[in-house]
């Protein structure tokens, strides 16, 4: 559900004030309690047996964390999923949304925040794990079946005023809790087997989607491949909050790792931001090594580096003395460090050092004496001032493949951050922060088609904003113009890497042995992926139709 920008803003699975400030307390006239979340910042989500007897046009009343009271209209309600959307009036708090998602694995931590009629009207933080995600409620009804041994110690009937609470699973609501399995042969009311169901996130989404107006658009909408803009951002949760953590202290960089147009200068981006908001006073140093890709030698890199961080750094000219001292008789990069030690570093807060597109100068003589000296810097992570130095980089080739000595490599000293492709909840905000109102049939098609590549999705929704006439459609076709630049670009690549017989190969036999510098270059373009099963298979289906019709016409007989 977007907010009044179209956005549902992410909140992270560790800061329990917003999940907090986000659950609201619903009463009802006849004093039936339960518990709402806040999806945007004038609607709220709750079950629908909560407010079932609340008349047409009538209201409840919320109750926010910091105390205050506001009243809500029901606005629509199905009772087959239990959902229920409220409408807040004005002047309501302040307060981060949640965000959707539709699809949660088992095993994973819950935690969510209700407001049982035990407590008297105070809120009690509740934790277990997922037990089925895709499971069946005692009725029968699709659930996400969730165990706590809170709930299999309590009473059952404690549990009441709990339904409609978020269940947050890393950071996002996977779905909301709306019955307990009571055990009819106790004594008392009891939940039987620490057992709770929640309605899945996936139906949430597609009752809010459902008959949903269209949201209005921030400003015009932008073309895909534009640079970063807040707005416009998809939030991607696990991800910034695994690289935020390898952030946290010394030692240990962040490496983003994904395909070509996959979103990694966009993360890298909101990730300074991010990382800047913590640290005010720190400092941030941005470099792309795809401007200096085609330099010769070390020397012209580190040279140049250099400058660039002192114009990132709003450095002095004679920082670039320290790098030229000692030329002749220390390595570049020994240069390049006495220089970030002496100027970058030793303040008060950390410096953040962000390299995009870092495997660009990959098959130059002197990558691995660069990522090498990245690698030292980080081992000097207990010896001041380079315990404040912060590493954050970006690459689109496999980590173990970007340095010939591991011991040299600071891409394995962490785990990778992977950046997935689009949900089909990613797609359908994204849509309408265009503005568009694609059906739900629509965007599973478009999330079909592209296999939630970023740039692809990007791509249709912009198309479907220029369209004459009203009718933004969404392109779904394979053949379509849309789609025309791009393909002709990843074959212009296939022909020029001599990747077309293995792609044709792959194509037919996805158990085709497949040497591990081609099937990089085929993951980096984003045309294969190695499934759990240890075959390979295109990305998505305009790829896979798409080369198969071109790659048919050439392939030797």
């Amino acid at each position: 559900m977007a907010n009044q920008q179209g956005a549902v803003p992410s909140v992270p699975g560790d800061d329990l004030a917003s999940l907090r400030s986000a659950c609201v307390k619903v009463t009802c006239e006849d004093g039936t309690v339960g518990t709402g979340y806040l999806i945007a910042p004038d609607k709220a989500v709750t079950c629908e047996h909560v407010v079932r007897r609340v008349k047409k046009d009538g209201h409840v009343s919320l109750s926010f964390f910091d105390g205050s009271i506001h009243a809500a209209s029901v606005e629509r309600v199905d009772a087959s999923t239990d959902v229920a959307l409220l409408k807040l009036g004005p002047n309501v708090p302040s307060v981060a949304p949640l965000r959707l998602v539709g699809d949660v694995e088992r095993h994973q931590p819950f935690e969510l925040v209700g407001f049982p009629q035990q407590m008297g009207g105070h809120h009690l933080l509740l934790s277990g794990r997922v037990h089925d995600p895709v499971g069946r409620d005692n009725r029968g009804a699709s659930a996400i079946v969730l165990y706590s041994d809170m709930v299999a110690a309590g009473a059952g009937a404690r549990m009441h005023g709990y339904s409609g609470s978020p269940v947050i699973v890393n950071g996002a609501v996977v779905g909301h809790l709306r019955r307990v399995l009571i055990d009819s042969d106790a004594d008392r009311a009891s939940a039987e087997m620490g057992l709770v169901f929640a309605t899945p996130g996936r139906e949430v989404l597609r009752f809010l989607l459902a008959d949903a107006p269209p949201a209005s658009a921030p400003g015009p909408a932008q073309p895909p491949g534009a640079a970063y803009q807040s707005r416009w951002y998809v939030s991607r949760p696990d991800c910034e909050r695994r690289a935020l953590a390898y952030l946290e202290g010394p030692g240990s960089p962040a490496v983003l790792y994904g395909p070509r147009l996959s979103g990694k200068s966009w993360l890298l981006k909101h990730l300074e931001n991010a990382w800047q908001k913590k640290w005010p006073q720190g400092a941030v140093a941005r470099i792309n090594l795809l401007e200096f890709a085609e330099l010769a030698s070390l020397e012209d890199l580190t040279r140049q580096i250099a400058y660039t961080l002192v114009d990132e750094l709003g450095g002095h000219e004679s920082w670039f003395g320290t790098y030229e001292n000692g030329k002749g008789r220390a390595s570049p990069m020994i240069r390049l460090g006495a220089m970030v030690k002496r100027h970058a570093l030793g303040g008060d807060q950390p410096t953040l050092l962000a390299i995009d597109a870092t495997d660009a100068i990959l098959g130059r003589p002197y990558a691995s004496d660069f990522f090498g000296g990245l690698r030292a810097w980080m081992q000097k992570a207990s010896t001041p001032p380079w315990d404040q130095l912060r590493l954050l980089m970006a690459i689109s080739t496999t980590p173990s493949r970007m340095i010939d000595n591991p011991q040299q490599s600071p891409f394995n000293i962490a785990e990778p951050v992977a950046l997935p492709p689009f949900s089909a909840e990613d797609i359908a905000q994204l849509s309408q922060r265009h503005g568009l109102q694609a059906s739900p049939r629509e965007l599973e098609g478009l999330h079909a088609l592209t296999g939630g590549h970023p740039y692809l999705v990007r791509r249709v929704l912009f198309d479907a904003t220029l369209a004459v006439g009203g009718t933004r459609a969404l392109a779904l076709e394979p053949e379509s113009e849309v789609f025309a630049a791009h393909l002709d670009s990843l074959r212009h690549f296939v022909e020029r890497e001599s990747l077309a017989e293995l792609l044709w190969a792959v194509l037919r036999e996805p158990t085709t042995a497949v040497p591990p510098d081609q099937e990089d270059l085929l993951k980096k373009a984003w045309l294969v992926r190695r499934t759990a099963a240890n075959r390979l298979e295109p990305t998505c289906t305009l790829h896979r139709e798409y080369f198969t019709r071109v790659l048919s016409r050439v392939a030797p007989r």
